[in-house]
């Protein structure tokens, strides 16, 4: 369901150069293979080409296709559908604010993707998915106890995310608070998280 070990460029100040680290990425819709990412490519025109059900077109119909350019990184197209899909009522609306919110946020539009994830939160203040996506946006931005305290309201509407552990340990032990990075790296452990093992062995053993 989530991806692993996903680089994502984060800045540490107007001086220090940026660098690389490694976070787990929420959500449901990525891709893991290239056979997915062409399956992705042929939904996409399958729904582009179905001009036979034209007033069947629901916000389903543009979310869906949303997630499909989403899934092969077309963004702005992503965006697009997701506005469409916003236009018809949709049910799960702070879902579709969440995913519009990521488009944004891989676009580099991280103002944007923040924004999104409010109106998400907006709908449903439990709604971790909204939180988990807001830190990642604000991580990007640099904004690191953002970032944690985005990830602390995961872990108080689900305590068992042990991704959100891991990414807050990641964030302490970027901010120099290792104590708590390894705490952190510990409860993920505890919730089976392997690579938080490795971790673990690597800085608090």
């Amino acid at each position: 369901m989530k991806l692993l070990n996903t680089a994502i460029a984060f800045g540490v100040g107007a001086v220090i150069t940026a660098s690389l680290s490694l976070l787990k990425v929420n959500k449901d819709f990525i891709v893991g293979s290239t056979a997915l990412v062409v399956g992705a490519g042929l939904m996409i025109s399958l729904r582009d080409e179905d001009d036979s059900n034209k007033n069947g077109r629901d916000y389903e119909y543009f979310f869906n296709r949303a997630q499909d350019k989403f899934e092969v990184a077309n963004y702005e197209g992503a965006i697009i559908d997701y506005n469409k899909a916003l236009g018809l009522s949709p049910t799960e609306i702070s879902l579709v604010y969440s995913m519009r919110g990521n488009a944004k946020r891989n676009s580099g539009d991280f103002e944007g993707a923040i924004s999104d994830q409010n109106k998400a939160l907006d709908f449903d203040p439990l709604y971790a998915d909204a939180y988990f996506n807001r830190s990642s946006a604000k991580f990007k931005m640099g904004d690191f106890a953002g970032a944690i305290d985005d990830y602390s309201q995961v872990l108080k509407i689900n305590p068992k995310d042990s991704d959100a552990y891991f990414n807050r340990a990641h964030i302490k032990k970027e901010i120099e608070d290792l104590c708590g990075a390894c705490e952190d790296w510990r409860k993920a452990v505890d919730l089976g998280d392997e690579e938080a093992g490795k971790l673990l062995k690597e800085n608090c053993e």
